[in-house]
């Protein structure tokens, strides 16, 4: 089942607005948070996790994409550095997605403790500079499979970047738990994790009522406002998420369901599209942080602004550091919560 003309063209039109789409926001966001330290905290270090993670699939996954719906395929690139490049390319595209749904569940564990157990502070997986490296650590060795049975085969007198299971023993078992371990570790149990931590952060933010708590001063308000902001902001990239990946498993377990011998079959353009909705997150992740997070919006629509009105009166410059430096420190007293 090939794709049609018309097809084509509007899968390579979507591939590339969400590629430069992506390019744009990731590379806003690391600048971002690169040049103002007031912005920093473990969300925004996950974010920009994440971001490193989405510029790895609009760097690798998309083009690679781009070419498998024209060469319908067919692998091109031959020898050593053709079996090198075809492992890398799947390997990395899992990766990357298993980093970011663990940026995403170690944002909600963060926000978890830092809500329903202030007092627990000093705990490793809310440090950085731990997190993030067992984030890609613990990503490519759950994922290490790919490069084990990803390999350029010949199916019907043609090279074809396939997986090739036979090494794990019976073939349509083995398909089947490969696809079952992506859908499982990569988004049930996650999702499963996130949702009953926002469901316990979110009760008490929005319903419990600490005893004496009844009428809060002006700061303590503040500061529970500033924690409702960053919680409904996390629960609408989580969401984003798992709608956007959603259709990308569903085609995993009609993977599943082949090697059980229940013919589904989908049309080429339908499961194309799931992927490529899939691989369009790596574009809205950024700009959801963007536009959601207050910090990060504030800094951003200056940032543009100025550029565009290229305006050097250093009366402007005082007056827009003023709410700035404001932002950032209660910033910095949300992030100690």
């Amino acid at each position: 089942m090939t794709l049609k003309e018309y097809e084509v063209i509007i899968l390579t039109v979507l591939y590339a607005i969400t590629m430069l789409v992506a390019f744009a926001g990731n590379g806003f966001l690391i600048y971002i948070v690169w040049k103002k330290p007031e912005v920093r905290s473990l969300t925004s270090f996950m974010f920009v996790n994440m971001a490193i993670a989405d510029l790895l699939v609009a760097l690798i996954v998309m083009p690679w994409s781009i070419a498998h719906i024209y060469t319908e395929g067919l692998w091109k690139i031959p020898g050593v550095f053709g079996e090198v490049m075809c492992k890398g390319v799947v390997y990395t595209g899992y990766a990357t997605l298993t980093a970011s749904i663990l940026c995403l569940t170690f944002m909600a564990i963060d926000r978890y403790y830092a809500i329903v157990h202030p007092l627990r502070r000093y705990l490793w997986f809310r440090k950085p500079k731990l997190t993030v490296p067992f984030i890609w650590i613990f990503s490519l060795a759950s994922m290490s499979i790919f490069p084990a049975i990803q390999t350029v085969k010949e199916t019907n007198e043609r090279p074809v970047c396939s997986q090739s299971v036979y090494i794990l023993g019976d073939p349509q078992k083995a398909m089947r738990g490969l696809f079952l371990h992506l859908v499982v570790l990569n988004y049930l149990i996650p999702l499963g994790v996130i949702a009953f931590l926002y469901t316990i952060t979110a009760w008490r933010l929005w319903f419990h009522v600490a005893p004496g708590n009844h009428h809060m001063t002006g700061n303590r308000e503040q500061q529970e406002t500033t924690k409702k902001r960053v919680v409904r902001m996390l629960i609408i990239v989580t969401c984003a998420f798992s709608l956007c990946w959603l259709p990308a498993h569903v085609v995993h377990m009609i993977y599943v369901m082949n090697s059980w011998n229940i013919d589904v079959q989908l049309q080429k353009i339908v499961e194309s599209g799931c992927f490529w909705l899939g691989h369009a997150n790596s574009a809205i992740n950024p700009w959801l942080y963007i536009f959601l997070s207050s910090k990060i919006s504030t800094v951003f629509i200056k940032m543009v602004s100025r550029k565009s009105t290229q305006s050097p009166s250093s009366v402007s410059v005082k007056t827009s550091n003023a709410p700035l430096q404001s932002e950032g420190e209660a910033f910095r007293e949300e992030s100690r919560l």
